[in-house]
């Protein structure tokens, strides 16, 4: 089915232009004109999401979570008879009206965090799939299996994520809490409008707070100089979208999921460098390269700032 017409199964008139997206790793996103009406039309990866029809049964719950909100949304998907996506030649195919930003959500890191802190806390007791987005996705063990196994990567590189895989382990372990998260937290995945709307919900999940908090300071503090000012800022508004729903346990874990998060991605980017068939789509080895080696300069900065972060986090949250 020609893509322009994949809006008439959700009810719609055919696409008059179609402008392919490309900022997003993964899936096919365009920007569709129907009937004057701008929406935004994705195919989601089976590749990456090989249960796609789980991932849109959690957006439908999640979707749910948010229906009483009015200070802050997730899109809605427009129906094909009873579901919320549509499957035409084997791919799966899903629609929503397009959301003007009134706003760059990455200028404003404490609006950042109170959103995923607020996304969390409405979240909190939704039943999700039992079937997982991605399987064993944010599993360190994982990737730091699957690099060590492309047997390219220098051996002091691979003893710094097996030190940190150890500590990893000891911190999240045991009881500590596992919630619903959203697997993928950073600016880019809010676009600020009124009100402001969480994206990208795909890789919706159960694990740890401190995964969301991790990939939120990973993707807001790149710059050495300004990071601190930037996370405590960021952290503050985690706080306030949280509304004080973090036991002890859960906020003293939250500096190791800065760890994980950053140093997980430079892993991914790193085994992505050395192999053809590549996770980050269209990106090319040497840009996975970079892009590992800009991640590891950040863990640095972040372990070498530890006590100055770990002071913010408890400012803030205990």
């Amino acid at each position: 089915m020609e893509v322009h017409k994949i809006p008439t199964l959700f009810g719609l008139p055919e696409a008059e232009k179609l402008t392919e997206l490309n900022k997003g790793h993964i899936n096919r996103t365009f920007l569709s004109l129907c009937g004057g009406e701008r929406y935004i039309l994705q195919s989601l990866n089976s590749s990456v999401f090989r249960a796609p029809e789980a991932v849109m049964d959690n957006i439908r719950r999640i979707e749910a979570a948010f229906s009483a909100e009015t200070d802050i949304a997730v899109p809605h998907f427009i129906a094909c008879g009873d579901k919320n996506y549509a499957v035409a030649d084997g791919e799966l195919w899903r629609i929503y009206n397009y959301i003007t930003a009134t706003a760059d959500a990455a200028a404003d890191a404490a609006a950042a965090g109170r959103h995923f802190g607020a996304f969390m806390r409405i979240t909190e007791g939704t039943v999700l799939n039992k079937t997982p987005a991605i399987e064993r996705f944010h599993d360190y063990d994982r990737y730091f299996a699957e690099l060590s196994a492309l047997n390219r990567t220098d051996i002091s590189l691979l003893r710094i994520f097996d030190s940190l895989r150890d500590k990893l382990g000891t911190v999240f372990g045991g009881s500590l809490k596992k919630r619903v998260i959203h697997g993928d937290a950073k600016p880019d995945n809010v676009i600020a409008g009124s009100p402001a709307c969480i994206i990208d919900l795909d890789t919706v999940m159960y694990s740890y707070a401190a995964i969301d908090y991790g990939d939120l300071v990973r993707s807001v503090c790149r710059d050495t100089e300004s990071g601190l000012s930037a996370l405590d800022s960021l952290t503050r508004g985690f706080s306030q979208g949280l509304c004080g729903i973090l036991d002890g346990d859960e906020i003293n874990s939250l500096y190791f999921g800065i760890l994980w998060l950053t140093s997980e991605l430079a892993m991914r980017y790193l085994a992505d460098s050395q192999r053809e068939e590549k996770y980050f789509r269209g990106k090319t080895s040497a840009e996975c390269l970079a892009r590992s080696r800009q991640l590891m300069a950040q863990l640095n900065a972040f372990t070498a700032q530890s006590g100055r972060i770990n002071e913010i986090i408890h400012k803030h949250l205990d």
